[in-house]
């Protein structure tokens, strides 16, 4: 009988070995398919999130950060059971003592279901700098063509990516995006807005976002850096945005002076390119819901106010009191964000960034 077993587990052993290796998987570049969340087609790496031209206009954090691929996903589409994913990073350090692999390195499947939402399908977790690889099955197998979004890491760059199916299956662009749906939300913020400190990068808020507003983000979050310093709105007139979100107040200072001088040229920037289109400003979110609003808040409402009534038109003012909830469990260590932090901080905004949206301009 233990002979007969042996046999058994023997002959699956096998049979596995050989559909496994049935499934050859055919490669294709990521970058063949839909890049979103790049502000600009010519960058030093491929999935580099500024320009070179950029380096002299933000600060030396900012410019080494850049390289992180916070918020830029590959858009596809497959009729296959599964998608295959290899990868490398462009540092070796994979986490933070505050932030898991999961979420610094790796990288999240997400495809379109049946009434058209965004569907968590797996993670990709990184082991190595390089060559990694990882398999995600589709619950409901091999079945016509669904739309996917991979999101690359947020705190590691992406050195080189490639997307695979077993051959035989289809993988290929996506259909282009609806009209009205194509032009990207800008977001200019902090270490909350590249990703500080979600699990996986589909749960960074821009990402949550995007799927909410389904449409494309381009995420400029810098950690320590996100401060308005001039002339880094030169830097986000350059993309043709359908909104900018600046979600700036935990990098910055205090004194009135200094937001009025850095929300001015950034706007006056801005403006230069866009005359009409929305500016969101984010007040600072607290974990305490009695320390709102802050004096970050009130200094940046002051700037706010004041151009507006020069006649600045299309300034947004959203009140961070909704941000992360009243019960502290939005919070890693009291300012970065764990994942519910993240999911309430998109689901505050997107009433308010859809219906501008929706009204093209915006309100006055």
């Amino acid at each position: 009988m233990n002979r007969l077993k042996c046999f058994g587990w023997a002959f699956l052993l096998v049979v596995h070995a050989g559909n496994a290796a049935a499934q050859e998987i055919q490669w294709r570049d990521a970058a063949s398919f839909e890049v979103e969340g790049r502000g600009w087609a010519q960058t030093a790496g491929p999935f580099d999130r500024l320009p070179d031209s950029a380096q002299a206009k933000v600060n030396a954090t900012a410019w080494n950060q850049s390289q992180d691929s916070a918020g830029i996903c590959i858009r596809f589409a497959t009729d296959a059971a599964a998608v295959s994913v290899r990868w490398s990073l462009t540092k070796a350090s994979l986490d933070m003592p505050h932030m898991p692999a999961t979420g610094c390195s790796g990288l999240d499947l997400y495809a379109r279901v049946a009434k058209g939402e965004w569907q968590f399908m797996g993670n990709c977790r990184p082991g190595k700098q390089d060559g990694n690889e990882s398999t995600i099955e589709f619950p409901q197998g091999a079945k016509t063509t669904r739309e996917c979004l991979l999101y690359l890491p947020a705190y590691n760059g992406t050195k080189s990516l490639e997307i695979g199916v077993p051959v035989g299956g289809l993988i290929e662009k996506p259909p282009a995006r609806l009209e009205g749906h194509r032009k990207p939300v800008v977001v200019y913020g902090t270490s909350i807005t590249q990703g500080g400190c979600a699990s996986r990068p589909g749960m960074i808020w821009t990402s949550i976002l995007g799927r909410m507003l389904d449409r494309p983000m381009i995420n400029l979050g810098f950690s320590a850096s996100g401060d308005m310093a001039p002339p880094v709105g030169e830097v986000l007139a350059e993309i043709d945005g359908a909104a900018y979100v600046i979600d700036c107040t935990w990098n910055m200072g205090t004194g009135r002076e200094m937001f009025l001088e850095h929300v001015s040229k950034l706007v006056q920037a801005i403006r230069k390119a866009h005359p009409s289109t929305p500016i969101f400003f984010m007040g600072q979110s607290m974990m305490r819901p009695d320390a709102h609003p802050t004096e970050r808040t009130r200094d940046q409402e002051f700037a706010v106010q004041s151009l507006k009534k020069d006649g600045v038109k299309h300034l947004i003012l959203v009140p961070p009191n909704d941000f992360i909830g009243t019960d502290g469990e939005g919070t890693v260590d009291g300012v970065h964000y764990t994942d519910i932090g993240m999911q309430r901080q998109a689901q505050a905004l997107y009433p308010t960034v859809a219906k501008v949206l929706e009204g093209v301009t915006g309100p006055d």
